[in-house]
C-alpha cells in the first residue's frame, strides 16, 4: 500500500497509546536506548497500569525470562511465594473439593487439562485454522460430564482468551494456550498459585516504572479515535479534540480496542481479517478486590485461604495475615453488584465476618480479547504491542506485556533511530517454541481421550448392542 506524504512537521518521536505494562515497557527501553527522544503517552483513563493494579501483588513463573530480566534493571523485588507455616497444613476452600461427585469431577477435569496439553505441541501462532471445528464450548460437553467441571472450563476459557465457550473455536483456544505456555501454567497463575511462583508488588513495580518516565508526559482521559497514517509521520487525533505527530506510534491495546479506531487509509486487508468469524463476539469483564480484615477469618475456618466458587466465578488467596486478594469474572451488567457477591460467597465459607472489611478496594477492567494471531509486524510506522495483541510467548500475561512492549520499543527504534539497534536488542526479542522437540507417543495421546464421558457413552452402546445381538439370538432358537 503506497502512503501519502504529509505536509507537517512531527513534534514527537515516538507515540504511545495506552499506559498499560506494555506500553510502559516500551517507554522505558527506548529511553534507555536513547534518553533524548520525545516520548509521549496517552492514556484513556485515569491512570497508568492498565489491568496492572497499584494494589496486591502479582505472580509469575521463574522461566518469564524477560519480564525477571526487566524487573531486575528496574529493581524491583522478585520473591518466592512463601507462606506461613500455619497455611501450609490448612486445606484450600474450592467448590470443586465439595459435594458427592467432587472426587470424579476433578478426575475428569485433570484429565481433560492434560490431554488438551499433550496436544499442544502441533499448535503456535504460526499454526493454519482448520474448517469445521467445534467451539471450546461443544468441545468441552464431548469430553466433560459432570456439571462442575464443565463450569469450570467455561469459565478458564473465559478467562484465557475473553470471550465464552461458545464464541471461541477449538483451533483458535489450543492455539492462545500454546503461546500462553500451556493450560497447565494458566491454571497454575490464575486459580492454584503454587509455591514455585515468583511474587512481586504491583505498588512497586507501577513505582518504579513511572519513576524511569518522571520527566516524560502521560496524558490521562485522552482516548485514540483517529489514526492518520503518513509515509514521513503519523498523526493521532483523541477524545479531546488534540493532534498528536509523530514519526513512529505504538498501540499498546488490545487489538479489540484497534478495531474501533478510525484508520487513514484503512488497515491492509490481512489486518482486518485477522480474527476468524463474521459476527462480533462479546468479551467478558473482570474485577480485582483487595480487602482488609482485622482477623484472617479464613484461618479460623481452617482454610488456608485459597479460594474458588465456580458459579459465580470468584477466585481469591491471602495476600498477607489480613489482606485478602482476587477476582471475579462477569458481564458488563453485573458490574454493579460484585462487591456485594464476592462478599456473599466468602461468607458463605469464611463466616458473616467477612461482610465487614476495614477496606475494600477493587478496579473493573475489560477482558482483552485473543481471538487472533500475534501480530509481530509493524504497519510501516504504526506498531502494535500489548500482551493480547502481538505477544508469542506468555501471551496475556505480565511476561507477555513486557515482551511485546520490548519488541515494539525495537522496531519503533528501527523507524527513528536504526543506527541505535543492535544485534543483543534483536535476540531479545526473538520467538522461542516452548515445544521444540517434545513429542507425544500414540499410546500417550490414545489413553488421554479415555474420560468418564466417553467411557460412559460406549458402555452403553456396547451394552446395548449386546442386549440386542442376545435378544435376537433367542428369537432365532
Amino acid at each position: 500500500m503506497d502512503l501519502p506524504f504529509g505536509n507537517e512537521l512531527p513534534e514527537l518521536d515516538v507515540l504511545i497509546v495506552g499506559a498499560g505494562l506494555s506500553g510502559l515497557t516500551s517507554a522505558v527501553k527506548i529511553l534507555n536506548k536513547v534518553d533524548t527522544l520525545n516520548v509521549k503517552i496517552i492514556e484513556e483513563g485515569s491512570m497508568p497500569g492498565g489491568q496492572l493494579s497499584s494494589e496486591g501483588n502479582r505472580f509469575v513463573q521463574q522461566d518469564q525470562s524477560e519480564l525477571i530480566a526487566f524487573l531486575t534493571q528496574l529493581n524491583v523485588a522478585v520473591n518466592e511465594r512463601k507462606e506461613s507455616d500455619r497455611n501450609e497444613s490448612l486445606n484450600r476452600c474450592w467448590e470443586l473439593d465439595r459435594g458427592l461427585t467432587s472426587t470424579l469431577a476433578k478426575f475428569e477435569l485433570w484429565r481433560y487439562i492434560h490431554m488438551l496439553d499433550l496436544r499442544m505441541n502441533k499448535f503456535d501462532s504460526r499454526y493454519k485454522y482448520r474448517t469445521r471445528i467445534p467451539t471450546m464450548e461443544r468441545h468441552i460437553c464431548q469430553n466433560l460430564f459432570f456439571s462442575l467441571s464443565r463450569k469450570f472450563m467455561y469459565n478458564l476459557v473465559t478467562l484465557a482468551s475473553g470471550v465464552s465457550a461458545k464464541d471461541i473455536k477449538y483451533d483458535e483456544f489450543m492455539c492462545l494456550c500454546s503461546t500462553s505456555g500451556g493450560l497447565s501454567v494458566l491454571v497454575d497463575l490464575y486459580l492454584t498459585m503454587p509455591k514455585s511462583l515468583l511474587s512481586l508488588s504491583c505498588r512497586s513495580l507501577l513505582r518504579a516504572l513511572l519513576e524511569k518516565l518522571r520527566h516524560n508526559e502521560i496524558q490521562y482521559d485522552a482516548k485514540a479515535i483517529k489514526v492518520q497514517h503518513f509515509k514521513n509521520y503519523v498523526l493521532v487525533t483523541d477524545s479531546t479534540g488534540q493532534r498528536h505527530i509523530a514519526q513512529a506510534v505504538i498501540l499498546a491495546i488490545p487489538w479489540n480496542k484497534v478495531e474501533s479506531l478510525e484508520f487513514e487509509p484503512q488497515l491492509p486487508r490481512h489486518y482486518r481479517t485477522i480474527g476468524r468469524g463474521k459476527a462480533k463476539r462479546q468479551t467478558g469483564q473482570i474485577t480485582q478486590f483487595f480487602l482488609r480484615y482485622d482477623h484472617s477469618y479464613w484461618i479460623t475456618q481452617g482454610y488456608s485461604g485459597l479460594f474458588l466458587n465456580v458459579d459465580p466465578f470468584v477466585v481469591g488467596y491471602e495476600s498477607n495475615s489480613l489482606h485478602y486478594s482476587g477476582y471475579m469474572l462477569h458481564t458488563e451488567e453485573q458490574a454493579g453488584t460484585v462487591r456485594d457477591t464476592v462478599l456473599d460467597v466468602l461468607a458463605e465459607q469464611f463466616g458473616e465476618e467477612m461482610l465487614d472489611p476495614m477496606n475494600y478496594k477493587q478496579l473493573t477492567c475489560e477482558l482483552s480479547s485473543t481471538l487472533h494471531t500475534p501480530q509481530v509486524k509493524p504497519w510501516n510506522r504504526v506498531i502494535w504491542s500489548s500482551s493480547a495483541s502481538a505477544a508469542n510467548s506468555n501471551r496475556n500475561l505480565m511476561g507477555g506485556a513486557v515482551e511485546s512492549g520490548l519488541r515494539a520499543a525495537i522496531n519503533a527504534l528501527f523507524v527513528i533511530r536504526p543506527q541505535v539497534v543492535e544485534w543483543q536488542d534483536l535476540s531479545d526479542v526473538h520467538e522461542r517454541n516452548r515445544y521444540a522437540g517434545v513429542s507425544t507417543s500414540y499410546i500417550s495421546g490414545l489413553l488421554s481421550r479415555l474420560n468418564l464421558y466417553n467411557i460412559a457413552y460406549y458402555s452403553v452402546f456396547v451394552v446395548g448392542l449386546i442386549c440386542v445381538l442376545s435378544y435376537s439370538y433367542n428369537q432365532s432358537v
